[in-house]
């Protein structure tokens, strides 16, 4: 067998090897004449081989996409020829004349067969009106019972027991809740909930009594005092001149008596360390007669009533004057024994007193069955409690000036 040596062309790896190899083309002879040395030569020789490859390597690509482009061609008429093929096909099928509107007309059509088995079925003769006509009376008579909520066992007559069922237990919580607020605003007038609407009452009512002045007030009603556990005495005032401290419980309760009331006035002023204490209640009728709307004890204890029944409105003047009295008395307690004041004049001041809180008293009770004329009556009560704060702040100033 020859060998790639023995043959004038040989290709080895990556490398072509010629030997021997004779070229008689004039056109080439010519070309390579034209170079001197060998070197050269070899050189224009591996150019026109590269040329050559390359040329023919466009050749083939382009004969390639001469023979895909021919391919394409072909197709594409064979793709429009089916399809002019199938147009003409529906054409024949599905056209004017074709053979399925004949189809349709001849079952469809006026005169077609299935047309005329609908018309007998479903006609106004047809055994699908006559069905209904059983099933549900003539001119939709059962459906109609069927359908009336008023007719024991229809549907609707379910439906509507259903509802009116939920109307009625929605009616009856309805008038359970108004039971329970009507309840609750009863029980709200002997129970803390009234209580805490009072302290609320009193509250503001101090505040406003201290407004503009240097007093202090502070809120005490749930911080335990000086005794045990016991938060008696729910307000305090400060007076700022002379630091004396009256303490304010408020009460909307009823069943004390008057030693009840003593007890609970030493317990609040001990539990606050006050120098003074009031108890205010909302209403008269909630103390002992002999207590009435003002009562003082031992010139260190005072009962206020702000209110004669428990529907009437409260008074809050019974509070500015009970407050003015107290801090009177404090003042009065801050002196020294030996202070040259004149007792005489304090006395006599303190009987004045009393007599305007009487008749302040009577004239208030007046007002709750007289509203129509009250507004003459409030300026004459006004006046007098002007003529109360007055007379105790003579009475202040007699003591203060004597220090």
């Amino acid at each position: 067998m020859a060998t790639d040596e023995a043959q004038p062309i040989s290709v080895q790896n990556d490398r072509i090897t010629i030997n021997e190899f004779e070229i008689t083309d004039s056109t080439l002879v010519k070309y390579f004449q034209q170079f001197d040395s060998g070197s050269e030569r070899q050189d224009a020789l591996e150019r026109i081989l590269k040329i050559g490859v390359m040329t023919m390597n466009l050749a083939e690509t382009s004969q390639q996409e001469e023979f895909v482009e021919r391919k394409f061609t072909e197709m594409q008429r064979e793709f429009q020829d089916e399809i002019t093929r199938i147009e003409d096909e529906v054409e024949e099928r599905f056209g004017d004349d074709g053979d399925i509107p004949q189809i349709f007309e001849n079952h469809l059509g006026d005169d077609g067969h299935l047309r005329q088995h609908i018309e007998e079925a479903f006609g106004e003769n047809g055994p699908f009106k006559k069905r209904l006509d059983e099933e549900l009376g003539e001119n939709g008579e059962r459906i109609q019972q069927a359908l009336d909520p008023d007719r024991e066992g229809t549907p609707t007559y379910r439906l509507k027991q259903s509802l009116q069922s939920q109307i009625d237990r929605l009616r009856d919580k309805i008038e359970e809740q108004e039971t329970a607020e009507e309840v609750e605003e009863e029980i709200r007038a002997k129970t803390t909930l009234k209580g805490e609407d009072f302290e609320d009452t009193v509250g503001n009512i101090l505040s406003d009594l201290v407004y503009g002045t240097s007093n202090e007030l502070e809120y005490t009603g749930d911080t335990v005092g000086k005794i045990g556990d016991r938060k008696v005495g729910d307000f305090v005032v400060t007076l700022d001149k002379t630091g004396q401290r009256i303490v304010a419980e408020a009460k909307s309760d009823s069943g004390y008596s008057q030693r009840d009331i003593k007890e609970e006035l030493t317990d609040a002023v001990e539990n606050r360390d006050a120098d003074y204490g009031i108890i205010v209640f909302e209403c008269e009728s909630y103390i002992p007669n002999k207590v009435g709307y003002f009562h003082e004890f031992d010139s260190e204890r005072l009962s206020v009533a702000l209110s004669e029944g428990e529907d009437d409105d409260v008074e809050p003047g019974f509070l500015r004057i009970g407050f003015n009295w107290a801090a009177t008395r404090a003042v009065q307690g801050y002196a020294d024994a030996g202070t040259a004041f004149d007792p005489e004049v304090v006395q006599e001041g303190v009987g004045e007193v009393k007599d305007s809180i009487d008749r302040f008293s009577t004239i208030r009770k007046k007002t709750t069955s007289i509203r129509g004329t009250a507004s003459e009556i409030d300026e004459e009560l006004e006046d007098i409690e002007g003529e109360v704060k007055s007379e105790l702040a003579n009475i202040r100033t007699e003591i203060q000036t004597a220090e």
